[in-house]
């Protein structure tokens, strides 16, 4: 009887004489099973928050060059000839 349950218990892992290595590989499966669930979390919820959100291709270009075109780091004529390029 297990002392603090109160319960009928034998102690052991199964029945039989393979039942307490069977029962400490299954504890081993059960460990390997659980660490790789939660790598595959952790990786899942990297690639979730280290990137842009689906449908997102980045930075648009022309606002880009209208932020440098502010700043003047280029001219007027070189921002024309970049927005000419990005709409051909």
């Amino acid at each position: 009887m297990c002392p603090m349950c109160g319960i009928w218990w034998n102690g052991g892992w199964g029945w039989g004489p393979w039942g307490s290595t069977l029962g400490i590989v299954g504890l081993i499966l059960n460990l390997l099973l659980f660490l790789a669930l939660l790598g595959l979390g952790i990786a899942w919820l990297v690639r979730r928050l280290g990137h842009a959100p689906a449908g997102s291709a980045g930075p648009d270009p022309l606002e880009i060059a209208r932020r440098r075109l502010a700043a003047g780091e280029i001219t007027a004529a070189e921002f024309e000839e970049i927005r000419s390029r990005l709409r051909s």
